[in-house]
Formats: structure tokens, C-alpha cells, sequence
């Protein structure tokens, strides 16, 4: 179609712009003395420039709203059918519609606006040619004629324009970082739920992208972002209460650089936060978190205050007094919670084991467990006596003490430790497949920390001809006499329950050794019995005195 066909008599073509985007279709746009032609791939519009009402820039998604209909259908999808990698690509998806925007010149008329996209410099010169031709069009006759009026001497015009709403993105990230954090936390007790902390790390990611963004172009046009939610509604009561609004943007000077107070406490306490996490990830306690959200809520509430000035002193009482009731309801928690996760442990020392008392006792194995980052842990350690001396010879019978100390947030009840007791009591015998006889004798008794115990001593048989675990086990003779020990208390300052579990053999005999083929150690058994003559209580004894000297403390988290 030759456009000049369209044309009227006295109507003459100023400016043509090819390859812009009309209504999210390629096409061009055509400016005349008279009117503004626009054109896509199936259709051509034109309308006066007299009868423009408005022009306006802004950023625009480039893809429309009906892209993101379909990839909320698609997360829904994702959410229901627990496709994770999917959920992924749709948050991914969603944050970038958002975040890939182009320039638009809105121009509207009375009844309808149109869309252009381009790039910048082609945009602002669409815009001067269209306000140029409005005012004096090709000549003086053609376009809107000039409006004789007297000069007023007028020193601001204030145009009141709203930016993007940037609170809205920011309290996205930091909730998904919230939740992320809560998956990080609760992945310290079992590993799962990592795929969810990395979602939510995307999103939060996502979220602050968009708020970036918005936070750049509100600046880059010198407006005031738009109220969220919240302080819409702070607002509606302040003035259903006839209460006058006054912003609080307080700033000051430092170095000619302007500093806002409310955004100094906002990037301080975000920095004590980041520094607290990586604290807490070094040092796998929750401590530094809470000492660190302590820290940044005080900052924090101290900028919202100060970005209150100035305003009336009663006012300033009321702010003052607000905030710091917020930190008071978040950093009392916080320290409450802090003896919680202190590290606590109990051990035997060293100096009642071989190394330093020479009586043959030796730790043997250990393994600590956390979980919680702190919150509780469980520590098992295995001391035994092989019943041989430093020469080889033998020395007594072997003897193994297995000691589980638990550390647990809450208060335990009294009749608790002896029903966890009586539960290992049985998984030991199945364990070291024993046999308990009967129960000897039961009672209470002092540690040397003063710590109250009670304790029950049990004899037994053994039915194989070893002791021990899997990887480490002493050689006996089976049907051999044995005693076992289990006793327990706890450490309520330090949140422990110490369990400790012995064996001890007290007779047994040498002739009936284990050939490795059991018809054959049955045969012997049945014709050489084992004496009942043989009995050597000597690490039995040591082991009924060690126990009492297992020490509980508490470590530093640093350690």
C-alpha cells in the first residue's frame, strides 16, 4: 500500500521509523503535519496528533501478561505432580518476564492507547517530532496554533508521578531467603529437603532482581516508589484517625554523599546477617545466627527510629518506644535460646586410661553426631581392656564399657533414662547375643562431678566366643561367666543423659577355642565344660570404678 495515497492535499510526510514494535508486532510508524500513521504486518491505523491526549515512557515487560497465565499454570502443575526441575524453570521463567523489560512510548487518546517499543534515542525523537508538530506543525497554518497567553512567573511545577512498587519484590527475597534458611536449618538433622533450599535460593535471587530493577528505573526517573500493602494500610488508619502522615526520610551528609538513616540500618543489618551465616556454616551452630540476628534487628530498628526525624517530640516517644518493643520481642527469643546450643559432651579422661594410669583401659572407638546445628547431638565411645599387659601376658579377663551420651533440648523425666536403659539393656543382649541370668543388684550412686545415678548389674552367659562389635571384638570362651552393668543420669545444666553399658567376663577357659567349624566346637564344649573355679573379677572392678568418672562439660563453639 503507497501510504501517500493516503494523504490529504495539504498533507505532508515529516518522519518515517521503520522496524518498531506496534501493539507487540513488528511494524513501522509514519509522523505527518496532521496525523500519526502506524502499521504492523496485518493492519494501519491513523489518528490526528491534535487529538493526543497524553505521551508516556515507561518500561514494559517485553513478553505480556498471558505469558505468565501460562506459567503459573504450568507451576501449579509442577507443585502438583512434584516435578521439581519444572517448578525450577517456571520460577526461573516467571522472575525473567519480569525482569526482561524494553522501552514503550504510550500515546493516548480519548478512548484508546497505543504501545510503541524501540530502542531509547528512536523513542525520544518520536517524542519531540510528535510535541514539535502539535505546536506549529510543517507552517504556521497546518498545526496547533501557538496560545497567546502572559507569562507567569512561576518557579515549580510539580508533576506528580508514582514509581514502581519496590517493597513488594524486596519482602519476596527475604522471605524466600527465610524459608531457605529453615530448609538449611532442618537439613541439619537428615539431609533432605536440599533441592527446596535451592529453589527458594532462585527465588529469592528472583525476587531481588525485580526489585533492582524497579528500585533503578524509579530512580532513573526521579519518582517516589509506590506504597505497598502495608504502609497502604498503616496509612488508611492514620487517617481514618485524623492522624497527619509524615514520611520518615531522614538523611544526612556525609562527604557531600547523601545517606538515608532508614537505608543505612537496612544495608548494616543485612551485612551483620551475611556475616552471622557464614559463621554459622563454618562453625555448624546456630549461636552466631542468633547473636547476629540480635545484632542486625537493634540496627535495623534503630534506622526505621531515627529515619523519623524530625517530627513531633510525642511522636518521637511513640516511635521510639515501638521499635523498640519489635527488638525486644525478637532479641529475647534470640538469647533465650543460645544456652540451647551450647556444646556439651562427657568423656572419660584420659588420665584414667592406659596411656597415663597403666591399668589397660583404652578408648577403642568414638563417634560424635550433631544435629540441629547444635541442638542436640550423640556421642557413642567404647573403652575396653583386652586383658593382656604391655608384654603380652595375660591379665585378667576382657572387659568392654560402651558409654552413648545424649544431648537433648528439653527437660527429661525421671523414669525415662531407666526405660532407655532397660531398651539398651536388651539390644546389647541380642547385639553380643547373651544371655542374662539374672538380676544381681540395682541402686544409685554418686559420680565424681556429685552427678545422682542408677544402675543395675545383671549376670549372664555368653553364647558365642566373642565379644565386642564388628570391628573390634575380643576372643572368650563360650559359656562363659559374665557380668553386665548399665547405668545412667544426667547433666541437666549441660542438657545431658549419659548411658553407660559393660560387659565384663569373670571366668573362662582356654581349651575349647574357636576351630571355626561349629559341630566341632559344640563336640568340645559338651566334652570339657567350662570351670566355675576360674574366677578374676579384676577389670570388672576397674570398670565399676571408671564409670563414675565420666566427666561431662561443656565446649565453646568456636572450638
Amino acid at each position: 500500500m503507497d501510504l501517500r495515497e493516503q494523504l490529504l492535499p495539504s498533507e505532508k510526510l515529516l518522519n518515517e521509523y521503520n522496524d518498531v514494535i506496534v501493539e507487540n508486532k513488528k511494524g513501522n510508524l509514519y509522523l505527518t503535519n496532521l496525523r500519526l500513521f502506524l502499521s504492523n504486518k496485518n493492519n494501519l491505523w491513523n489518528f490526528g496528533t491534535k487529538d493526543i491526549k497524553y505521551l508516556g515512557r515507561m518500561n514494559n515487560p517485553r513478553f505480556s501478561w498471558k505469558w505468565q497465565i501460562i506459567i503459573s499454570f504450568m507451576l501449579l502443575y509442577s507443585i502438583a505432580s512434584g516435578k521439581t526441575l519444572l517448578f525450577l524453570i517456571c520460577i526461573i521463567l516467571s522472575a525473567a518476564r519480569q525482569y526482561i523489560k524494553i522501552d514503550c512510548l504510550e500515546i493516548g487518546l480519548e478512548n484508546r492507547k497505543w504501545l510503541i517499543s524501540d530502542d531509547n534515542g528512536q523513542l525520544d525523537d518520536v517524542v519531540l517530532q510528535i510535541q514539535t508538530n502539535q505546536v506549529t506543525g510543517l507552517n504556521r497554518s497546518e498545526g496547533k496554533p501557538v496560545v497567546d497567553a502572559e507569562e507567569e512567573n512561576i518557579d515549580f511545577i510539580e508533576i506528580k508521578i508514582i514509581g514502581e512498587n519496590e517493597s513488594g519484590p524486596l519482602r519476596s527475597a527475604w522471605l524466600s531467603l527465610s524459608f531457605a534458611f529453615l530448609f538449611y536449618y532442618l537439613n541439619s538433622f537428615s539431609d533432605s529437603g536440599s533441592i527446596w533450599l535451592f529453589v527458594l535460593l532462585i527465588s529469592a535471587l528472583c525476587s531481588y532482581i525485580i526489585y533492582k530493577d524497579r528500585r533503578n528505573t524509579n530512580i532513573l526517573r526521579n519518582v517516589e516508589p509506590e506504597d505497598g500493602l502495608i504502609r497502604k494500610g498503616w496509612y488508611f488508619i492514620l487517617n481514618k484517625l485524623n492522624v497527619k502522615i509524615i514520611k520518615a526520610n531522614y538523611a544526612f551528609n556525609v562527604n557531600n554523599f547523601k545517606i538515608e538513616s532508614r537505608n543505612l540500618g537496612y544495608v548494616l543489618s543485612s551485612i551483620v546477617l551475611l556475616l552471622a551465616f557464614a559463621i554459622t556454616h563454618i562453625n555448624a551452630n546456630l549461636i552466631p545466627m542468633l547473636y547476629g540476628i540480635s545484632l542486625a534487628i537493634i540496627i535495623y530498628m534503630t534506622g526505621r527510629c531515627l529515619a523519623g526525624i524530625p517530627r513531633p517530640r510525642n511522636r518521637m516517644i511513640a516511635r521510639t518506644f515501638a521499635c523498640v518493643v519489635v527488638a525486644i520481642c525478637v532479641v529475647l527469643p534470640c538469647l533465650s535460646l543460645i544456652p540451647l546450643y551450647m556444646p556439651a559432651n562427657a568423656v572419660l579422661p584420659s588420665t584414667f586410661l592406659d596411656a597415663e594410669n597403666q591399668n589397660g583401659w583404652k578408648k577403642t572407638y568414638s563417634q560424635i553426631d550433631e544435629y540441629g546445628l547444635g541442638l542436640a547431638s550423640t556421642s557413642i565411645y567404647l573403652y575396653a581392656d583386652d586383658a593382656t599387659d604391655d608384654e603380652g601376658n595375660d591379665d585378667g579377663y576382657p572387659a568392654i564399657l560402651f558409654v552413648v551420651v545424649l544431648k537433648v533440648p528439653f527437660e527429661i523425666d525421671e523414669t525415662v533414662p531407666l526405660d532407655i536403659l532397660n531398651d539398651q539393656f536388651q539390644k546389647m543382649a541380642i547385639d553380643q547375643d547373651i544371655e542374662l541370668d539374672s538380676e544381681l543388684e540395682s541402686g544409685k550412686r554418686k559420680t565424681a562431678q556429685g552427678y545422682e545415678t542408677e544402675y543395675v548389674i545383671y549376670n549372664g552367659t555368653t553364647k558365642t566366643e566373642k565379644i565386642g562389635t564388628d570391628e573390634i571384638n575380643y576372643k572368650v570362651t563360650k559359656g562363659s561367666e559374665s557380668k553386665y552393668i548399665g547405668e545412667v543420669w544426667k547433666a541437666p545444666e549441660y542438657n545431658l543423659l549419659v548411658v553407660s553399658m559393660g560387659i565384663g567376663i569373670i571366668s573362662s577357659e582356654t581349651v575349647n577355642e574357636d576351630t571355626g567349624i561349629e559341630p566341632i566346637d559344640d563336640l568340645v564344649d559338651n566334652l570339657i565344660p567350662n570351670p566355675t573355679d576360674t574366677t578374676d573379677e579384676k577389670n570388672w572392678n576397674e570398670m565399676l570404678d571408671l564409670i563414675p568418672e565420666i566427666y561431662c562439660y561443656q565446649n565453646d563453639w568456636r572450638d
